[in-house]
């Protein structure tokens, strides 16, 4: 199989395919909510052409063969090459938000190229979520990742890991990451300054505090453990605007944005 990723693949639909889905790489199901868009939204049939992604960056032109309510048979019939992902692997970690911003967050640093999300708890997160509740947004918060990967283009669906401890993910961060701990009592270092006065590496930790930031106690653990501390600039953004402004900051010095 063979193909480039030409503009006039972006005009064809494209749908991420989970792996129990897939017959040999060679024809797939798309279901639940996919399935209802392609047929009720975009009123597609058989002989209809659709992109289909596996969600570890390849992608796949395909026929569709057959519809019902909720499922539609799709044959492959070739690999397409898809856009590439950034050079630069970032990782948001984000403290957990109030309301709807998560989605939001997750949303938009989906489309401006994300690898992974962790939702994090902090000492000044409001929001508590028992094990039950948390495994239930994680899963939606999931979907919107997959949704947003779909509309933007992107071969390859972010990862959005369970909601972890604070303490639990700054020990997780490999030592040759570098990471970026943005805090707001921090007024000497910028964004701007760290990633101009140092080559780039392959992989960033961004992190982000809840609505009442990071506490004085969080920033010196993590400081402690090599994050460089970090002003996104003079005006104090809401942390559901924090996060993918830094994502699209970090892609657009060491990355492919922009």
């Amino acid at each position: 199989m063979g193909g480039s990723g030409g503009g006039e693949n972006l005009r064809i639909p494209r749908f991420y395919v989970p792996p129990d889905q897939w017959r040999a790489r060679e024809a797939a199901w798309i279901t639940g909510a996919d399935a209802r868009h392609l047929t009720r939204v975009l009123r597609l049939g058989p002989g209809a052409e659709v992109l289909l992604l596996d969600g570890s960056g390849r992608m796949f032109r395909a026929e569709v063969r057959e519809t019902d309510r909720d499922r539609v048979h799709a044959v492959v019939t070739g690999e397409v090459e898809g856009p590439p992902e950034p050079g630069v692997r970032v990782t948001l970690v984000q403290a957990l938000a109030k309301g709807d911003r998560m989605d939001t967050v997750v949303q938009k640093a989906t489309e401006i190229g994300v690898a992974r999300i962790i939702p994090v708890h902090a000492e000044r997160v409001v929001v508590r979520l028992d094990p039950v509740k948390a495994d239930r947004r994680r899963k939606r918060w999931q979907r919107i990742a997959t949704e947003a990967s779909e509309q933007c283009g992107r071969t390859r669906v972010p990862e959005v890991s369970p909601v972890t401890n604070f303490e639990e993910v700054l020990n997780a961060v490999p030592e040759a990451a570098l990471l970026l701990f943005f805090w707001e009592e921090e007024r000497r270092v910028t964004l701007k300054e760290i990633l101009r006065s140092r080559p780039p590496v392959g992989e960033v930790f961004v992190f982000i505090g809840p609505e009442g930031g990071f506490s004085a106690r969080e920033a010196a653990a993590a400081v402690s453990r090599g994050a460089v501390a970090v002003s996104l600039g003079p005006r104090l953004l809401r942390t559901d605007t924090a996060g993918p402004v830094a994502v699209a900051l970090v892609l657009y010095e060491w990355g492919d944005l922009g």
